[in-house]
């Protein structure tokens, strides 16, 4: 990618296609993590995760279902890291993984720490992962997390640029 701004007009479409089809798709990408996340923090904010032993109950059905089957390595690491991290901590970890996806969400539909967004999203899909929340969303979630933050998406069709622009040395809007 050049350091030159893009720019949505027919000209660069006809100059450099694939460019402008790569970065359409990376928009795409960062409004549909977006609209995941937001809703899925929503939800928990609507079922209080915040507020009640809700994902206390999670995590101690998962050590159950855990507990019932032969394991292997990995889903012994993983019932290690629900018994002995998430488990005590259930209730920061409910505030993180709620505001984190409505941050997620927030930030992709503005294009604003877009990069942080998406080491956000990665972070949290990680996380599920390691717990043992085995499903087949989390690696795509992973991969477009990693997408956004390996493009400057905010720049191209966001607040980044601006704010970039006001804070040349921030780290966040890049």
């Amino acid at each position: 990618m050049s350091n030159t701004p893009f720019a949505w007009t027919r000209a660069s479409l006809k100059e450099a296609p694939l460019r402008y089809i790569g970065v359409a798709t990376t928009i795409f990408i960062r409004y549909f993590t977006g609209l995941f996340f937001f809703f899925a923090g929503l939800n928990k904010i609507r079922h209080g995760w915040m507020w009640t032993d809700y994902l206390k109950q999670v995590f101690e059905a998962r050590i159950a279902d855990l507990n019932n089957v032969e394991m292997s390595a990995i889903e012994s690491f993983g019932r290690m890291y629900l018994e002995l991290f998430a488990l005590p901590l259930y209730q920061p970890i409910a505030y993180v993984v709620s505001l984190g996806e409505l941050y997620v969400g927030i930030a992709c539909f503005l294009g604003l720490t877009s990069r942080w967004a998406g080491a956000a999203a990665f972070f949290l899909m990680f996380n599920f992962a390691i717990g043992g929340y085995y499903d087949a969303s989390l690696l795509p979630l992973m991969a477009l997390g990693l997408v956004l933050v390996f493009t400057p998406n905010g720049h191209w069709l966001g607040l980044d640029r601006k704010f970039s622009a006001k804070n040349p040395a921030s780290i966040w809007f890049r």
